[in-house]
C-alpha cells in the first residue's frame, strides 16, 4: 500500500464524521496530497481524491471554499471538475482560479463567460494571454468595464472581429479610446475609423503614428478601380449646380488653395466642400465630414495631403470657424478658439507627415466607399 493510498483512507474515515471542522480538515488533507512534492498520487488516487473533494466541497462555508481555490489555482495536477465547480462558484471563491487557473481550458472559461456576471468576467479578463475566443465571449456579453480591462490586459488576444466591435463601442464611450488605441495589435485601419470621435491628442496620435499599410491600400484601390469609373460616368449625369461649377473650374485649371479661400470669403461653403472633394480626390460624403467635423484636425490632414502653405490652413479654420451656408441650409458652427487651441492645431498641422496624411486621405475615400458597398 503507497503512501498516499494510506493517507486516503484516514481521510475517508474522516469524511463520515459531519462536523464542519471535521470537513475542513479533510479539505486540507486532501488538498495536501494534490500538493505533496514528493512522488504525486496514481491516477486511481487521483480519482479517489477528487471525487471526496467535489462531494464535500459543496458542504463547507464559502471561505472554506476560497482558501481551497486559492490553494489549487497554480495547482498543475488539480482535478478539472472541481476547478469547473470552484469557478462557477461566488467570485470571492472563484476569483483565483478564474484569473490564473491554468486547469480551465477556453471552453471552460467561455462557458463561464456566458452564465456568469460581471465580477466572474473581470476576473477572466485579468488571466494571463487570454485567447481569442475568451476575448470575443468578454466583448459579445461585457459591459464597458470589462472591455477596458481586456484592453489593458497587453498579454490578451484580440480578434479583429472583437476590436471592430471595441472600436465600434468606443465611439460612446471615451473611457476605451486611449487605452484602446494605445495597444501594439490595434491595426491602423482601425485607428483611422476612431479619427472622427476621439479627442484632438488622440487625433494626433493617429496622425502621426498609425501607419496603413501602402500595399494593401493599393491593392484595395486596384480592385475597386473599375467600379470607381463607372461611379464616375454616372455621377457626371446626376451632379448638381455647385459641383458642375467646381468641377468645370478644376477642368480649367482654377481650382487651387486660393480658390478655397475665395469661396469661404465669400460665404460658399457647399463650393468649398465640393473644391476640397476634388482637390484631393475623394468623394463628396469624406469632403463634407472632413469640413463639419469639430475641431478641424481632419481639415488639417486633407491640407497638408495637398501641400497646402501653413497660412493657408489657418487662414481657412478662422473662415470655416465663422463661416454659414445659407444655401444647402447646412452650418459650421461658428466657434470661439483660445489662443492655445489655434497653436495647437497649427503645431499638429507642422507635425503631421505629408506622406501619412496622404495616406489618411485615400484610406478614408477607400472606408466610404465600402460603407456605400455595404449599403447598395
Amino acid at each position: 500500500m503507497s503512501a498516499h493510498t494510506s493517507k486516503l483512507e484516514n481521510l475517508i474515515e474522516v469524511a463520515q464524521e459531519a462536523s464542519s471542522e471535521k470537513r475542513r480538515e479533510l479539505l486540507e488533507g486532501v488538498t495536501d496530497l494534490f500538493m505533496d512534492n514528493g512522488p504525486g498520487m496514481n491516477d486511481q488516487e487521483q480519482t479517489i481524491a477528487a471525487e471526496i473533494l467535489g462531494r464535500v466541497v459543496t458542504e463547507v462555508e464559502g471561505e472554506v471554499r476560497a482558501r481551497l481555490s486559492y490553494r489549487l489555482a497554480d495547482l498543475e495536477n488539480a482535478p478539472a471538475d472541481l476547478i469547473r465547480q470552484l469557478a462557477s462558484d461566488e467570485i470571492q471563491v472563484a476569483r483565483p482560479l478564474l484569473e490564473s487557473s491554468g486547469a480551465l481550458s477556453e471552453q471552460d472559461l467561455v462557458d463561464i463567460v456566458n452564465k456568469q456576471g460581471k465580477e466572474h468576467l473581470l476576473s477572466i479578463s485579468l488571466r494571463e494571454n487570454v485567447t481569442a475566443g475568451v476575448s470575443d465571449a468578454l466583448v459579445a456579453k461585457g459591459d464597458d468595464d470589462v472591455v477596458l480591462s481586456l484592453v489593458n490586459n497587453d498579454s490578451a488576444e484580440i480578434s479583429r472581429a472583437a476590436m471592430e466591435s471595441i472600436v465600434d463601442r468606443s465611439e460612446n464611450s471615451e473611457v476605451l479610446q486611449e487605452p484602446l488605441l494605445g495597444r501594439n495589435d490595434l491595426p491602423p485601419d482601425l485607428m483611422h475609423n476612431m479619427f472622427w470621435w476621439v479627442s484632438a491628442e488622440l487625433k494626433k496620435h493617429i496622425l502621426t503614428r498609425a501607419d496603413v499599410d501602402e500595399a494593401a491600400v493599393d491593392k484595395i484601390l486596384a480592385e475597386a478601380e473599375s467600379g470607381m469609373i463607372r461611379e464616375a460616368e454616372e455621377e457626371e449625369e446626376n451632379l448638381g449646380r455647385v459641383e458642375k461649377a467646381v468641377r468645370r473650374r478644376m477642368r480649367l485649371g482654377q481650382l487651387n488653395q486660393d480658390a478655397l479661400v475665395q469661396y469661404l470669403r465669400r460665404g460658399q461653403v457647399p463650393e468649398f466642400v465640393a473644391s476640397l472633394g476634388y482637390l484631393t480626390d475623394i468623394d463628396q460624403k469624406t469632403a463634407r465630414r472632413i469640413v463639419f467635423a469639430p475641431g478641424h484636425e481632419a481639415v488639417a490632414v486633407a491640407c497638408r495631403a495637398k501641400g497646402f502653405d501653413l497660412s493657408t490652413f489657418s487662414t481657412i479654420v478662422l473662415l470655416l470657424d465663422g463661416a454659414v451656408d445659407n444655401g444647402a441650409g447646412t452650418e459650421v458652427q461658428k466657434q470661439l478658439r483660445s489662443p492655445d487651441e489655434v497653436a495647437g492645431l497649427l503645431e499638429l498641422y507642422k507635425e503631421i507627415p505629408i506622406e501619412s496624411a496622404k495616406r489618411a486621405m485615400r484610406f478614408w475615400s477607400i472606408r466610404q466607399k465600402s460603407l456605400d458597398d455595404a449599403a447598395g
